[in-house]
């Protein structure tokens, strides 16, 4: 039995890491971030870190191959 009922866990990544898993470069992300309004919107969770949402990213990503 399924618990869809349930949504799903997002996992948030520093840049870096969101670079690393989705072979993009740095530049691209912000360039992404600063220019496409489709874009996921990352998150300040303090002075120096910023997060963004992976699966949010990935679901991006998909489309845009499509």
């Amino acid at each position: 039995m399924t618990n869809e009922s349930n949504p799903p866990v997002q996992k948030y990544m520093r840049a870096a890491g969101v670079c690393k898993t989705y072979q993009i470069a740095k530049s691209t992300l912000w360039n992404w971030v600063a220019t496409r309004e489709d874009f996921p919107k990352p998150i300040k969770a303090g002075p120096r870190v910023t997060l963004f949402d992976a699966v949010a990213i990935e679901k991006f990503i998909a489309g845009s191959a499509a």
